[in-house]
């Protein structure tokens, strides 16, 4: 007969606990701040924090997420890169402020926080992920320094969300991008992101000395970060993803072929430059802004609209087979495609795309000249298939 097993016992929480006095209250007893810690140095962190908080003015218990969210900031997100906090900043002001901003942090609870998320059903799954992700920082951070004693955002769940496509040009989306790009103005920023798989950044990060047309290649070691309007150049993406190794110059940084397709366009472009020319700049001849190159977009989209066959009512866009919701990184998903369609090796195309292998050492080392080569050679036969397909199907009236 087996024995009956006895019941676990809880696991205790022992806490030290802390106080200063702040005065005294009306029947003349300390009125006091308290404040508790897992270990004494983390209750002593607090007590010093709680301390400096009252100087301020401010009282641990009743602080407000706004007043919280601004140390948070200061403190917590003090290394984050510039475009991370500009996120950071964009989800508090336009998503968690505006509604629980008033309210005390000791007030907030879980049905609070999945309420403000409930109000995005049906909105983008990647900026409601955003929000989430702000929002669980906020409180775990805060928990972690006992302004709180228990993590309200630990259970939160995404509402009903649209996901937003990932997918390439379909074939008349991209007819009408190369129809529109022989002769829009911005052509060539177009052509190149389609077909080299440029990002947005790196596209407009480009210099005339980062293009090899002898041996037909672009080297991508920066990025254009486009902050408040303004262009801050900085490292790839995938040199933000990781850090980087002494000695390894090639962290962040990759080479990538230029397609027969667009040597031309390259060509004419880079000629007469000098080495430290913008390659595709603004009209001054300065570096494009975040609202130069939304504009560049939707005059170039505009186009692709109209030459898809688009209706025009008062001069609006009506019944257009070329999709609304399409974007330049649409550009870049059709370039991943068409790597994966010429047979390239998965491999160099993660080291194409600019994808931070996992390795110290990875991808962007191992891939040589030959990988490349042997890369754009599968393209440039892709590219010529894709031609000649359609020239015969308009040979036949298709």
């Amino acid at each position: 007969m087996t024995k009956d097993k006895k019941p676990k016992a809880k696991k205790k929480y022992n806490y030290y606990r802390g106080s200063f006095v702040i005065g005294k209250r009306a029947d003349g007893t300390p009125d006091r701040i308290y404040v508790r810690g897992k270990t004494k140095r983390e209750r002593d962190e607090n007590l010093a924090e709680a301390k400096r908080l009252h100087e301020r003015g401010l009282k641990l218990g009743e602080m407000t997420v706004r007043e919280w969210s601004e140390i948070w900031m200061k403190v917590y997100k003090a290394n984050a890169t510039d475009t991370q906090r500009d996120h950071y900043e964009a989800k508090l002001q336009h998503a968690i402020l505006p509604e629980i901003g008033s309210l005390r942090m000791k007030d907030i609870r879980a049905s609070n926080l999945q309420e403000l998320l409930n109000k995005y059903k049906g909105g983008k799954k990647g900026t409601v992920e955003k929000i989430r992700h702000a929002v669980r920082g906020l409180f775990s951070d805060a928990a972690h320094e006992g302004i709180i004693e228990r993590d309200p955002s630990l259970r939160l769940e995404l509402p009903e969300l649209e996901e937003e496509p990932r997918r390439p040009l379909t074939e008349v989306e991209r007819a009408a991008v190369l129809q529109v790009a022989e002769t829009h103005p911005r052509g060539p920023y177009i052509l190149t992101m389609l077909y080299c798989g440029l990002r947005r950044g790196e596209c407009i990060a480009l210099l005339r000395s980062d293009i090899d047309l002898e041996n037909k290649r672009i080297t991508v070691n920066k990025s254009l970060a486009l902050r408040q309007n303004v262009g801050v150049v900085g490292g790839t993406k995938a040199a933000k993803m990781r850090k980087k190794v002494k000695g390894d110059d090639f962290v962040g940084v990759r080479v990538v072929p230029i397609p027969e397709e667009l040597l031309p366009v390259i060509e004419t472009i880079c000629e007469g430059q000098e080495p430290g020319a913008i390659l595709f700049p603004k009209t001054d001849g300065s570096h494009a802004t975040k609202q130069t190159v939304s504009w560049w977009w939707r005059s170039f989209s505009r186009a692709c609209h109209i030459a898809a066959g688009a209706k025009l009512e008062r001069n609006a866009i009506k019944d257009s087979p070329f999709d609304k919701n399409v974007t330049p990184h649409y550009l870049r998903h059709s370039y991943a495609s068409d790597l994966y369609a010429a047979g390239v090796e998965d491999r160099t195309i993660k080291y194409l795309l600019g994808h931070a292998p996992s390795d110290v050492t990875g991808t962007y080392v191992k891939v040589g000249d030959e990988a490349l080569e042997r890369a754009v050679k599968l393209l440039n036969e892709y590219y010529a298939k894709m031609k000649c397909a359609k020239n015969g199907a308009n040979e036949n009236g298709d």
